[in-house]
């Protein structure tokens, strides 16, 4: 929106220190980022190179694909954290005004403007009069919700998943990817030495709480034919264990004359698309340039961008059945029955 020399005020819940499965950024990413000028954040020693992914899929071989013919060359693994405040650090240093520890509280249409008003958890309350809303919320589609849209929610998908320090770094910069009987694992290494383990299932197939989870994931892990010989010796190590949602999910109406939905807000992916914070981005990019097109007077701007966003969407999940299809182990457990129709 800066590079349009249009002024923005973010509101700001975040509270930070929660966890995120998006902790990986694809090689596909690097276009986005030389795009934004952001590149001196993939240089920054705080993210480690991620070249590539140990994969259990389709059948028991354990195979490494490794970046080296990407035409993009290698990814990131994420410090999330830092990352997160390299952006904001970025935003503020190109004019952006961010209202810290606010949330939106109304908006109300006041013939060509937007009345916009939130509070700060002191309780202090602020007015904002806008002219254009873009909802970033993520998957709270807070914006959307105040305005009284609805939301698809394509599949059940969850993670169950931990945090642990490692006894050795046995990842090397890779991910690891298994299929299993009712979903999939993913690991991915972090910060710190630790790594993040994701178990990938419908929620609705699991009666699991905070108390037993623990224990659950663990016994599941032992199961494994592959991943329990990644993970020695980290029971003892872990620090956080918890369930977040991770569905596929799109906005029944993604915009209208003053406010379009941007990145998870609008829509959200399966983990194995590896959509989530490049399309993020992407989606973000092209929400500027729509706003700006609009404010100039073009007509067309928003709803080219909504189809484009359409588009992505509907390709992402054709993708996405086509992954779930080349597993054919389980056919007739319910996780991959759903995901094979």
């Amino acid at each position: 929106m800066r590079e349009h020399h249009i002024p923005c005020v973010v509101i700001d819940n975040h509270m930070g220190s929660t966890v995120k499965l998006g902790e990986s950024l694809a090689p596909s990413a690097n276009a986005v980022f030389r795009k934004l000028s952001l590149e001196e954040i993939l240089t920054s020693e705080v993210h480690s190179l991620y070249v590539g992914n140990n994969v259990v899929w389709g059948d028991s071989s354990l195979r490494q694909r490794y970046f080296l013919n990407e035409p993009y060359g290698d990814g990131r693994h994420l410090n999330r954290t830092l990352f997160e405040k390299q952006l904001q650090d970025i935003a503020i240093e190109r004019g952006v005004i961010i209202l810290e520890n606010y949330r939106l509280t109304s908006i109300t249409q006041q013939e060509n403007k937007m009345i916009v008003s939130c509070c700060h958890s002191d309780n202090t309350t602020r007015t904002i009069t806008a002219d254009f809303i873009a909802d970033c919320s993520g998957r709270a589609s807070i914006v959307a919700k105040k305005m009284g849209i609805k939301k698809q929610i394509i599949d059940n998908l969850a993670s169950y998943h931990f945090i642990a320090e490692q006894s050795e770094e046995s990842l090397k910069g890779m991910t690891f990817i298994e299929s299993v009987e009712d979903g999939w694992w993913y690991v991915a290494p972090l910060a710190d030495n630790k790594v993040i383990v994701n178990f990938m299932s419908d929620s609705d197939l699991h009666s699991n709480n905070a108390t037993s989870l623990y224990d659950w994931l663990f016994s599941k892990i032992a199961t494994t034919q592959h991943l329990k010989n990644y993970l020695p010796a980290i029971k003892s190590l872990t620090t956080e264990v918890g369930i977040k949602t991770a569905t596929t999910s799109l906005l029944d109406k993604p915009g209208g004359k003053q406010w379009i939905a941007v990145g998870d807000a609008l829509c959200t992916y399966d983990p194995l698309t590896s959509f989530g914070i490049t399309n993020a981005l992407v989606s973000g990019h092209n929400a500027a340039n729509a706003i700006a097109g609009f404010l100039n007077g073009n007509t067309d701007s928003l709803s080219e961008y909504i189809t484009s966003q359409m588009a992505l969407f509907n390709k992402s999940v054709a993708l996405l059945q086509n992954q779930y299809q080349s597993e054919q182990r389980w056919t007739k457990h319910l996780f991959w029955e759903r995901r094979h129709l």
